[in-house]
């Protein structure tokens, strides 16, 4: 193995052992201490590569957005039709909990600083979704009509989906399904597409 490699493989080791901890003690209490438990390294080895806890920090948000990214693609990619592009973004959206069950669990932790998060980040988020939302988006009615701008309608997407985290029901699963349904009755008024629509909304029931 390369130097780079093994440099590379140590990081991926300490940032999944970060992920783990961050979701036995959340973030105000991690420790340094409790990312080596976790990641089965000396503090040594540990500090040769993240000088603090905020860099390990950045560096777990580095491989969320990397993965979150990479799960944007290959949906897009698997059902690239731009008819589709609303709900593709959404499902992905909707199934972070899921890619990052950590995520979940320090919500339950500290909802507080949980939604310091959110809101910090939501303007990063918004951006990153706007570029796989853009196909849908830039010839749609409310953008158009100069109503809201693509940005617009996708942080209320966006912000939708992420109170879905804080404030989770039994529906919650079902949001990505029924944003989109609401998205395509408010900007489709071909007749022909009413029957698809009803049998998407009695599917996601």
């Amino acid at each position: 193995m390369s130097r780079v490699a093994g440099q590379r493989n140590s990081e991926e080791v300490i940032v999944n052992g970060a992920i783990r901890a961050l979701s036995r003690h959340g973030v105000r209490r991690l420790s340094m201490s409790d990312i080596c438990e976790e990641s089965g390294v000396s503090r040594g080895t540990l500090y040769r590569y993240f000088k603090s806890k905020e860099e390990v920090l950045d560096a777990v948000n580095s491989r969320i957005e990397d993965t979150m990214r990479a799960a944007y693609d290959d949906a897009v990619a698997a059902r690239p039709d731009p008819a589709e592009r609303v709900r593709v973004v959404l499902e992905v959206a909707i199934s972070f909990p899921e890619r990052f069950p950590h995520m979940r669990q320090m919500i339950q932790l500290e909802p507080g600083v949980a939604l310091a998060f959110m809101t910090r980040e939501l303007p990063t988020i918004a951006k990153f979704a706007s570029e796989y939302l853009k196909p849908a988006l830039a010839e749609s009615p409310p953008v158009v009509q100069g109503i809201l701008t693509e940005r617009q309608i996708t942080e209320i997407f966006m912000r939708l989906v992420m109170s879905s985290f804080l404030i989770p029901t039994p529906g919650s699963a079902k949001l990505a399904a029924r944003l989109a349904d609401l998205w395509d009755s408010l900007t489709t008024s071909d007749e022909s597409a009413a029957a698809p629509r009803q049998r998407r909304m009695r599917a996601a029931r």
